[in-house]
């Protein structure tokens, strides 16, 4: 039976990083499967290597370098477009004529 247990686990795996929150988001998906959880101190794997910061970094702070990028590439003096550009009606009515 164990054997039956590990092959399954070994085949179609997944693996999640992060706190116990952000693991815990997942439940619902999670519920009635086999799951192995490796508790790592410190910030490093069991090999003692640091983790990648995806794994130890808050959400918050997973978000900033994007937030960072948008803001740096953001048009500088360009308007804020009309309610009537950006409006699902005028965007396909082109499309039907």
């Amino acid at each position: 039976m164990m054997e039956e247990w590990e092959n399954e686990m070994s085949t179609g795996g997944n693996v999640l990083e992060g706190t116990w929150e952000q693991i815990n988001l997942q439940a619902g998906r999670l519920a009635g499967r086999c799951l192995r959880v490796e508790v790592v101190a410190n910030g490093r794997d069991s090999e003692g290597q640091p983790l990648p910061f995806h794994a130890t970094a808050s959400p918050e702070a997973q978000a900033q370098p994007i937030l960072d990028w948008g803001y740096r590439h953001a048009p500088r003096n360009a308007p804020p477009l009309s309610e009537d550009a950006i409006c699902r009606e005028s965007i396909y009515s082109e499309e039907r004529d």
